[in-house]
């Protein structure tokens, strides 16, 4: 273990290494102790250090320095090289470099310390050799040059090879690899696709009302209507919500989603009630009501919102939405839980 002698301080012991995450850093790790003439460490302070790595062990080229405010415990101080001033990869072009360590009002501490193969690691970020080639020996060679053609590598490249679903796994082709209008309809074989192969797209239908009044006759307050391009499904669902200013009268509502414009149809329904003991004030309730209908290619369907009153009160209804979406395809059932 070497030390290295001051009138006042020494550094003892230190150790140099790369730090190593992702690219090459240009930072070092560096390590030592700063003790008295005497070999008692020095009293615990912050202290000013010039870091300087030279291309001798004495006077030669600076080639890299920096200054660093430095805390010991037991004068021993731990410094990340680098942190100020980054260390250029050139600094280690030289055979040979040397660290050397001046606290600020003591003098450097000599001789100065040299910097051995860990360090060098650094070369890592300008590699000479390629396999034990040389970088400039290498050129671009025939096979090379008939293995990667400038037709293979272009974006919108095409090529005869017919590829077929087996070959194509999920996911491999994104849509960025994909030009927009890349094929067109002079690259699509006359009758090699036909209406069953070709997907039908959802649609949507939707009415808003913002205030209904409710009679007392079974009356239409919304409806749906779509043609749906195919057989399929449309699921319509209505919601809102009731509104009634209540002073001491009675009031019971039904709606209902029905596709006969003049039946309630029981199985989807809503409803509401206020009894005349009920306190007095604006009563508001929020309703959801959907069906599915079965569809058939070219034929209209129609879903309509039906409401009916009775009592003394008058109920309004808010908001009121409708949607009818259409889906082209079923993709399963719902299981009702076991009684067991």
């Amino acid at each position: 273990m070497k030390r290295l002698f001051l009138p006042t301080l020494l550094v003892f012991g230190f150790i140099v290494r790369l730090a190593v995450a992702g690219d090459v850093p240009q930072v070092m790790n560096f390590q030592g102790r700063l003790d008295n003439a005497n070999g008692t460490p020095i009293m615990d302070s912050t202290y000013t250090v010039d870091f300087r790595i030279f291309d001798h062990p004495t006077g030669g080229n600076l080639l890299w320095d920096e200054t660093q405010q430095v805390p010991t415990v037991d004068g021993v101080f731990s410094v990340v090289l680098g942190s100020v001033v980054p260390i250029p990869g050139t600094v280690f072009n030289s055979d040979s470099t040397f660290l050397e360590v001046e606290p600020i009002g003591f003098g450097a501490i000599t001789p100065r310390s040299r910097l051995t193969s860990v360090a060098y690691a650094r070369r890592a970020e300008d590699a000479d050799l390629l396999d034990g080639v040389p970088a400039s020996e290498l050129e671009e060679s025939q096979e090379i040059q008939n293995a990667i053609t400038q037709h293979q590598l272009a974006v919108n490249a095409h090529h005869t090879k017919t590829v077929n679903a087996d070959e194509l796994i999920a996911g491999t082709l994104s849509e960025a690899r994909l030009p927009h209008k890349a094929i067109d309809s002079s690259e699509v074989q006359d009758n090699s696709i036909y209406a069953a192969q070709l997907a039908d797209e959802p649609g949507i239908a939707h009415s808003f009302e913002s205030l209904k009044l409710i009679g007392t006759n079974t009356t239409v307050l919304d409806s749906a209507y779509l043609v749906p391009p195919a057989f399929g499904y449309v699921l319509v669902i209505a919601s809102g919500w009731f509104y009634e200013n209540h002073v001491g009268t009675d009031v019971s509502v039904i709606l209902s989603l029905s596709v006969d414009r003049d039946s309630i149809d029981f199985n989807h329904t809503a409803r509401f009630e206020v009894r005349p003991t009920a306190p007095s004030g604006n009563t508001v309730e929020n309703f959801t009501i959907q069906r599915v209908v079965t569809a058939f290619q070219g034929q209209p369907v129609r879903v309509f919102l039906l409401g009916r009153r009775s009592g003394t009160g008058l109920p309004n209804v808010e908001n009121l939405q409708i949607n009818a979406m259409y889906f082209p395809t079923s993709y399963g059932t719902i299981d009702s839980p076991s009684s067991q």
